[in-house]
Formats: structure tokens, sequence, C-alpha cells
């Protein structure tokens, strides 16, 4: 029986091939290919193994427990974009300072109103399979509905290494497209880790940078 792989073990990794790269010339850049990472359980238990790291998410879930299900359901098949604690201190300290500016009261992430946190976390899961393999042939990306039938948009990328263009890492850019084909509207993402295959479905990782919401807390909860 496989052993389940933590965050941190994947972090690590990755570190070590990045270090093994730098031994290795740059025709390791145009070799290299991200495997996949396979997880022996659910992306919900992924998530709850690793410490700390997604308390915030953790908390999140279980105000929205229809996703939350789903996440655990080892029958569903489901694509998730997981966020560290990180992402939340962003859009919550972006939604207080302007809170403060106008005299109000701080609010914080059980203070959002039940259909606001919904449709904010719906925005981060979507049905079937989605992972680079699947992106690569959509050069401008690829228009997918997420759970709640919102448009959001995937992007395949691989970023720049040692100075060799898209020489490095592989990414997913995430987008909300805010309701309009003009992509100078849409908020993104990038990933910092995907393609770990769990038991149902796959799960990539945002970049720690990434605003809970697409920033949408600060602009909904401060009218």
């Amino acid at each position: 029986m496989k052993k389940k792989i933590s965050y941190v073990g994947i972090s690590v990794l990755l570190l070590l091939m990045g270090l093994a790269s730098c031994k290795k010339g740059n025709t390791y850049y145009e070799d290299y290919q991200i495997k996949y990472t396979e997880y022996n359980g659910t992306t919900l238990e992924f998530l709850e193994e690793q410490g700390s790291v997604y308390d915030s998410l953790l908390l999140v879930l279980e105000r929205v427990p229809d996703l939350r299900a789903r996440l655990k359901n080892p029958k569903d098949t489901i694509t998730f974009f997981a966020m560290t604690n990180n992402s939340f201190t962003n859009a919550i300290d972006a939604m207080n300072a302007i809170r403060t500016a106008g005299n109000r009261p701080h609010l914080f992430l059980e203070d959002i109103p039940q259909p606001l946190i919904d449709t904010l976390t719906y925005h981060y899961a979507f049905n079937g399979i989605h992972d680079t393999e699947s992106l690569k042939d959509f050069v401008e990306g690829k228009e997918i509905r997420s759970i709640d039938d919102y448009r959001m948009t995937m992007k395949y990328k691989v970023s720049s290494a040692s100075g060799i263009i898209e020489g490095g890492q592989q990414q997913i850019v995430l987008s909300d497209m805010n309701n309009s084909i003009f992509q100078r509207y849409w908020q993104e993402s990038n990933t910092s880790v995907v393609n770990i295959r769990t038991t149902n479905g796959r799960l990539h990782i945002l970049s720690p940078s990434h605003n809970f919401g697409f920033s949408k807390l600060a602009k909904f909860l401060n009218r």
C-alpha cells in the first residue's frame, strides 16, 4: 500500500529537483516534465493531513458542507484549487484595511455571509479532471464552469528558468472572468503545485500570494 505523501514532502521534492537542475545544466529544463504526485486518499484527507497549512481553508469548508462532502467522497471526481492560510490572510487584511478607513468594525472568516462564502468557495471547484495534460493544447486557456456554473478560465503555463523561456515549472493560471470576455477585467492567480492525483480527482495548490475570492471580499463587504 502506497504511503500518503505530505505537502511538505512535495515541497522538498520540488526544491531538490531545482537544486539538481543547477548541476545538470540547461538541457535539464528542456527535457524535464513534472510527473503526477499520487496520494492514496481523497482530496479532503490530503488537506487534513498537512498540519496547520490549510486551517483556514478547512474552516471555510466546514461552512460549505456540500463541497466538503464532495471532496471527501471517494466515488466523486472533482478538481480543486486549494489555498494556504496566506490566501485568506491576504483577503481579510485587504477587506479590513478598507473597513478601518471607513471606521467600520473588522470582519473575519466566520462573519462572511453564507451565500457569499458559498459562492466564492465554489469557484475553486470543478467537475471532472482538469490538469496540465488536459490544458496543454489550449494556447489561450480554456473556459471551464465551476460547480456552481460560474465562468472561470484555466491556462497551461511553463515558467522560465536559468534564462530559458518556458524551461521551468509547469503551472496552471486560474482566472476569474468576472462575467466578461475581455481579459483586462479578469483576475488571475498562478499555482505553486499542480497535478496531485487523489483518489477522487485532481488537486492543485495556488500561490500563497493569492487573495481568496479573487479580491471580492473587499468589494462585497465594503459597500
